[in-house]
């Protein structure tokens, strides 16, 4: 908790973005990823097989963009360095300790949703949120990766609406990542996207709830897909684990 506290304090970043809990949940997301190792592996591999498969269709030297890449748990970073791609990582947040190990990676801190900086300028307003206008690339990467992103996109922005009293409606989520999609598709690259499909509930090894991660967004059956032990018992609960169905698409 100390070390944490640490990080929390020495991290740069917006004042909203703190409030709003993303700081700490990028945080937090490192503490998990270091006690669930063992049970997370299988999933950082596949994802990382992936990267790497789509990666060797690329010229040497090509440009990857990544967005969601959080502590690089799930990425290649070794095996696409020595292929002399350019590497740069899209997240609201970097913790201190990732941009120094990766000092080869160029680090972009935004929001691909438009929509974090104008919900908390406007949640006590009561006034309508306008996400900011969609992301134009400068240059358009060989490759951009939307990493384990999808699902969370609308979590935080609706736990601090409904913390605040905003009712932000019942289609926001859905709208939130069929807008990320949507902007995936206009890309005029390769894109490979990997997303939680829906979870389960299991007791004893016995399902006992099935909860989609995902509204219905004109995608295709995934072109691979896996099972990732998110949560095993204890982690979340002293009985019951999570499980996702995790997803990739090439576009």
């Amino acid at each position: 908790m100390i070390f944490e506290a640490v990080q929390h304090f020495f991290t740069p970043a917006p004042s909203y973005i703190r409030k709003m809990g993303y700081l700490r949940e990028a945080i937090a997301i490192e503490a998990r990823a270091k006690r669930c190792k063992i049970a997370w592996q299988p999933h950082l591999d596949n994802c990382k097989e992936l990267l790497i498969n789509v990666a060797d269709k690329l010229d040497p030297q090509s440009n990857i963009m990544i967005l969601g890449s959080g502590g690089l748990h799930d990425v290649p970073c070794e095996a696409l360095l020595r292929n002399g791609h350019n590497i740069t990582c899209v997240d609201v947040v970097h913790l201190p300790k990732t941009v120094k190990r990766y000092k080869g990676f160029r680090f972009i801190t935004r929001d691909v949703s438009g929509l974090i900086k104008p919900l908390y300028e406007t949640v006590k307003t009561g006034a309508r949120v306008k996400a900011d206008p969609p992301w134009e690339l400068i240059k358009t990467p060989d490759l951009i990766i939307s990493l384990n992103l999808l699902s969370q996109l609308a979590m935080k922005l609706i736990e601090y609406a409904e913390h605040h009293g905003k009712d932000l409606g019942i289609l926001f989520a859905d709208n939130v990542l069929k807008a990320h999609v949507d902007w995936l598709k206009n890309q005029n690259t390769r894109v490979l996207l990997i997303s939680d499909i829906y979870r389960e509930y299991r007791v004893g090894g016995k399902v006992v709830e099935t909860v989609a991660s995902l509204p219905d967004l004109n995608l295709n059956e995934p072109d691979q897909s896996w099972d990732w032990n998110i949560a095993p018992k204890g982690e979340a609960d002293k009985e019951i684990s999570i499980r996702h169905k995790v997803g990739a698409w090439h576009f």
